[in-house]
């Protein structure tokens, strides 16, 4: 399931053109990485607490609109 989420999120932030850098199991953003284990995905942001969510709960939908949205107010702020 993690290899499902993980090219189907890559897939999303380049077609979005969203900033990110692959980096082993971690997709790193400017404003959140996103680190894959074998049950769940971790998502750390800064001055938030990680949340972690199974596979199985998570609503790629939801967290993709939620990346884009914040890269683009980072963009809108620069």
């Amino acid at each position: 399931m993690s290899n499902t989420a993980r090219s189907r999120i890559i897939q999303f932030l380049q077609i979005s053109h969203c900033q990110h850098r692959i980096d082993g199991n971690r997709i790193l953003l400017c404003n959140a990485t996103l680190l894959f284990e074998d049950q769940q995905l971790c998502i750390e942001r800064p001055g938030k607490p990680v949340r972690m969510m199974s596979y199985q709960k998570l609503n790629l939908d939801r967290l993709l609109y939620l990346v884009a949205m914040q890269q683009d107010k980072k963009l809108s702020a620069s």
